[in-house]
């Protein structure tokens, strides 16, 4: 992320948030009137006012709030909460946090150039049920994960008040809210006052700056019609972004009248770029509701998305709950399971903040980095490879973008930017970081290789533009690299490492490995399309320069780096997990131990973002020292704020909200951690140890080249089966202590807890043409 030591972005963040807060506070109570008023006192979102992230201490919801479910995928409370660290909704297509006043749709920006940030939308979904004319005893507040479902249960001495908010999975552009009043106690005598009437408030917040929104006419069902563009295009070429909300109307009030035991009110906000599309999904919204089907299908998507992948421990609630947690905020932020069939749209990419945030200059502005790529990808391939693909899909539709900013520069092939949002070209609103911090073209390299080792994907290669890509950022890093004669090696001068507190430096070890790997991925990916590679890219990577400190044995940063300089967080350890770059054991931990301290003083600053620590689990796993990786496993999230399972930047509350960052990073942890998979070009390795406290640690759909297989380990043994395999997917073998077993489908087949062991192909890629 971008954090400048002198004058970090963080700060200049915060400055800019309070003037917009007040200045969006001030315009929202001039709306609306004496409504925040009679709001506040029965809604649990106080619009236009957000406390906590404004406090120097950053976010305090650990010290105020508890989830009191027992279940590892229901986070539950009696109260809502502070707003950083409120729950979302979303389905890749539109996000929001849960009774918040903005919605946001992916791809949707406003602002020119380094200005471009999430174009809010006003939350037509966002009801406040505002007086009751029935005596509350209490509240829940329930995010089920497994379902996809935020429930608001209000507890009365003569009823149950339900609200229910959800963004639709399969009826992408669908945002619901359905409330149910369902009466407790028999009906009184005929003629008595036994009408259950409760107040409805749409808190939709203050106008939107970024969308010109102006009302349309009535819908086909009588429903509300906004529509409206950006203000301001990205680019002088990129357009501006066109916008249609239907919407119900919204009722002063609603009534379950005395001849009623149960009724329930479904209101549903339809969002997309065309008119007509926002109308027809509307009208699907009502005609499902109607039949009582619009809130199972959602669940059952749900249903069957878990069932193609997840993660179980047991015997610790709090890790469970982390995984869950981490697993459904990225997957809300990511088109659903076959949306390209259903009802397809192009996917813009992952931000640190998830989809439902990003508007001004907060939350990184929703731009896409290197973190989609490098942490929030590799759990997600493991499991959806669709959705892993839809990821590297936003890169190969701007790569004619990047080509023109790579030309711009003088240099060859496609350049990505460091921060990307609409158009694809760069806003990053510091320059010094699209100009320096060039690694994240090797980080989509390096995506993109281990997606072709996951699936085999010829046609992503040919007809899909990923050959186009993979050729165009090894010509870039060929064209970035210069021959050094005095170390007789390629070296890469001028670049800001992934520590962002070092920002012109020669020769950083991480860039140039990722370097080699960009330069050496064309080799490997033309066998799939039958294609020629120019021999210099082998060349370049076969002698680019990697520093090395002989008389200390370790990796230093860059050159030049001397020990013990503070850096920002997960760096140089990189090389051994997750670019899995071949090194003896002693220098491994060399990396390692230098990285977390030098002479008494932290090396990685301990207030770093959440990734980094459970990086280093890794790498100690891999040297088999269990006891230092549960200790920084334990560290690695400690970011998770109660009771909803929202991820901050920092542990101490501040920076992003909803930090998938540091959420994918906590699950390679796991999987690649505890797992012990390593996703390599010509096999899968893995080595299992069971996480702190958990006696069975259970991996349910992995997919690897077409085969979904599942991993069940206990104490003494892994249990692996293929439960299926695509048609064209080839038959898997498993090697483990010398010996060579084929993988049948439903046949389940052990090995020892603890044990290296490989799943390969049977039979290696051939061309077929």
């Amino acid at each position: 992320m971008d954090a400048d030591q002198t004058v970090t972005m963080a700060i200049y963040t915060k400055l800019v948030c309070i003037i917009i807060l007040i200045s969006m506070t001030t315009a929202y109570i001039s709306d609306r009137d004496d409504a925040s008023d009679r709001i506040a006192k029965n809604f649990p979102y106080k619009p236009g006012h957000k406390p906590d992230v404004l406090r120097a201490g950053g976010c305090l919801c650990n010290k105020k709030y508890k989830d009191v479910s027992s279940r590892p995928d229901v986070f539950e409370s009696p109260e809502y909460t502070d707003v950083c660290c409120q729950p979302t909704v979303g389905n890749g297509y539109i996000a929001t946090v849960v009774y918040s006043d903005s919605i946001f749709m992916n791809g949707v920006y406003n602002g020119k150039d380094r200005t471009s940030h999430r174009a809010r939308i006003p939350s037509t979904a966002n009801i406040a049920m505002t007086h009751m004319d029935v005596t509350v005893s209490g509240n829940t507040y329930r995010l089920d994960t497994s379902q996809g479902l935020f429930t608001r249960i209000i507890d009365a001495d003569t009823c149950t008040i339900t609200q229910t908010v959800y963004a639709h999975q399969i009826l992408t552009r669908l945002l619901i809210n359905k409330i149910t009043i369902k009466r407790k106690t028999v009906l009184f005598e005929e003629g008595a006052a036994n009408n259950i009437t409760v107040t409805l408030v749409n808190a939709m917040g203050p106008k939107s700056g970024d969308i010109n929104f102006s009302d349309g006419s009535m819908g086909l069902s009588g429903e509300k019609v906004m529509k409206g563009n950006t203000t301001e295009a990205e680019t002088d070429s990129s357009g501006t972004i066109p916008v249609y909300l239907h919407w119900t109307h919204l009722p002063d009030t609603i009534t379950l009248s005395d001849s009623k035991t149960s009724q329930t009110w479904t209101f549903i906000t339809s969002i997309s770029h065309t008119d007509q599309e926002a109308s027809d999904m509307y009208e699907m919204g009502i005609k499902h509701a109607r039949d009582g089907t619009l809130t199972s299908m959602h669940t059952a998507a749900w249903k069957d998305k878990w069932s193609k992948g997840h993660i179980d421990v047991d015997n610790n609630l709090p890790l469970a709950k982390a995984i869950y947690g981490s697993m459904y905020y990225i997957m809300s932020s990511l088109p659903p399971l076959n949306y390209t069939e259903n009802y397809p749209f192009q996917f813009y990419g992952l931000s640190p903040g998830g989809l439902a945030h990003g508007a001004g200059n907060a939350d990184y502005m929703g731009h896409v980095f290197w973190d989609q790529a490098t942490w929030m990808y590799p759990p997600i391939l493991m499991f959806h490879p669709e959705l892993a693909k839809a990821m590297l899909s936003c890169r190969t539709v701007h790569l004619d973008a990047a080509k023109t900013i790579a030309k711009q520069a003088g240099l060859k092939g496609a350049k990505f930017p460091w921060e990307m949002a609409y158009s694809g070209f760069d806003v990053c609103p510091a320059a010094i970081y699209t100009e320096k911090e060039i690694h994240v073209n090797g980080d989509i390299a390096f995506a993109t290789q281990q997606y072709i080792s996951a699936t085999w994907d010829k046609d992503f290669l040919a007809k899909e533009r990923g050959w186009e890509m993979v050729t165009g950022l090894a010509d870039f890093w060929a064209s970035r690299s210069e021959y050094d004669e005095s170390k007789k090696a390629y070296v890469i001068k001028g670049v800001m490492p992934p520590d962002e507190y070092h920002q012109n430096v020669d020769n950083s070890v991480y860039t140039n490995n990722i370097a080699k790997i960009s330069l050496n991925l064309p080799t490997y990916a033309a066998q799939f399309i039958n294609a020629t590679v120019p021999k210099n890219w082998t060349n370049i990577a076969d002698h680019m320069f990697i520093v090395f400190d002989e008389t200390n044995q370790y990796h230093p940063e860059y050159e030049g780096y001397t020990l013990g300089t503070l850096i920002k967080q997960a760096d140089v350890i990189l090389l051994g997990f997750p670019l899995m770059v071949d090194m003896p054991e002693q220098i491994r931990k060399n990396d390692l131990v230098f990285y977390e301290s030098y002479n008494g003083k932290d090396v990685t600053d301990p207030n770093g973002p959440a990734m980094t620590w459970g990086m280093f689990a890794v790498g100690w796993m891999d040297l088999g020292n269990m006891t230092k990786a549960n200790e920084l496993f334990e560290k690695s999230f400690l970011n998770i704020q109660q009771p909803f399972k929202v991820w901050t930047e920092t542990s101490s509350g501040s920076g992003a909200i909803n930090f998938a960052t540091g959420m994918g990073g906590f699950l390679q942890s796991v999987l690649f951690g505890y797992g012990g998979f390593r996703l390599r070009q010509d096999r899968l390795d893995l080595n299992f140890n069971l996480p702190p406290k958990s006696e069975h640690f259970n991996i349910t759909g992995l997919n690897y080249l077409g085969s979904s297989i599942d991993f069940k380990a206990d104490s003494t043994n892994v249990a692996i089966t293929v439960m299926s395999q695509d048609s064209e997917a080839p038959s898997l073998d498993l090697l483990s202590n010398g010996v060579t077993k084929a993988l049948v489908i439903g046949k389940t087949t052990s090995i020892p807890v603890k044990s290296a062991a490989s799943i390969k192909p049977h039979t290696a890629f051939q061309y077929k043409g």
